[in-house]
């Protein structure tokens, strides 16, 4: 048997705004990914929590996340199965 199933998530991302200056954003470009805004981080930090079972201390491309100011929690999931 073979199924596919959707599985949504749900996370709660919190980031120092303060802490994503231009300084960081050239050179988050230079290293991992060009044209980023807040919105992207937050969605990028969030597929890396659920994706990579959870935040590390350091995260590439971010540093230590606790002097980013990033947090990440699991707030729920529901899975489908679509076919």
């Amino acid at each position: 048997m073979k199924k596919r199933v959707m599985v949504t998530a749900w996370v709660d991302i919190e980031i120092d705004e303060a802490k994503f200056t231009p300084e960081f954003e050239k050179e988050f470009s230079e290293t991992i990914s060009s044209g980023y805004d807040l919105d992207d981080h937050i969605t990028n930090l969030a597929y890396r929590e659920i994706m990579c079972g959870g935040l590390d201390d350091f995260e590439e491309g971010y540093g230590p996340i606790k002097d980013m100011g990033i947090k990440a929690e699991r707030v729920d999931h529901e899975t489908e199965i679509v076919t």
